[in-house]
């Protein structure tokens, strides 16, 4: 990236410290540092801050930056897409699971009494695939975090003129009845799987 460059060129055309920079945008020391040693990539707002500093636009100080922005969006968004979807597949299928095993009669478990071998089985499947995909969830907003792609997204979407828009937001926009009926429908699941799993135990 080559912002860091021209951060240090213009703070030092102008005589300025890391800790003058800091406390006219309002970050730590530590911040400007991180920025000028290419660890992380200013936001809009702080990149807007720096423009008015130094005398310049936004589009001067990322000049260079943008395409490899895009690029990098375009080759790691896929990749975090398809562990989104197959996250959320797990789920999906642990619920299948869990449906499932409630519904077929079995004999019941030396586990838990209260509840049959399918039942057991359908929750331990549920709370299986449940993990699984938190942990690729987790691995989603690893990747956001250590690759600063939102903030890649923000700038390019900024540099072309446009509003960026949120992962949770962009479907919401296109499909506003769609996305709250989905909505409604997974917490509408959820909470009757929460629900029957609970009085089960409780009341057998």
């Amino acid at each position: 990236m080559e912002l860091k460059e021209h951060l240090k060129e213009h703070r030092n055309r102008l005589g300025l410290s890391q800790e003058d920079v800091a406390e006219r945008i309002f970050v730590s020391r530590q911040t400007i540092s991180n920025w000028e040693t290419d660890r992380t990539y200013p936001d809009v707002q702080s990149l807007l801050l720096l423009s008015e500093i130094f005398g310049t636009s936004i589009d001067e100080l990322v000049k260079g930056d943008v395409a490899t922005m895009e690029k990098a969006i375009e080759n790691d968004w896929k990749t975090m897409s398809r562990l989104t979807v197959a996250a959320w597949a797990l789920v999906g299928v642990g619920l299948v699971c869990v449906t499932v095993g409630f519904a077929v009669p079995t004999a019941p478990s030396s586990l838990m009494p209260k509840c049959t071998e399918s039942e057991v089985l359908g929750i331990v499947l549920f709370l299986a695939l449940w993990v699984l995909g938190c942990i690729l969830l987790g691995m989603v907003e690893s990747m956001k975090k250590k690759y600063d792609l939102v903030t890649y997204r923000d700038i390019v979407a900024y540099s072309r003129g446009e509003e960026p828009v949120r992962d949770n937001e962009a479907f919401g926009r296109k499909h506003p009845v769609a996305s709250a009926g989905l909505k409604m429908g997974v917490s509408a699941v959820s909470g009757f799987v929460v629900a029957y799993v609970v009085l089960k135990l409780i009341l057998g």
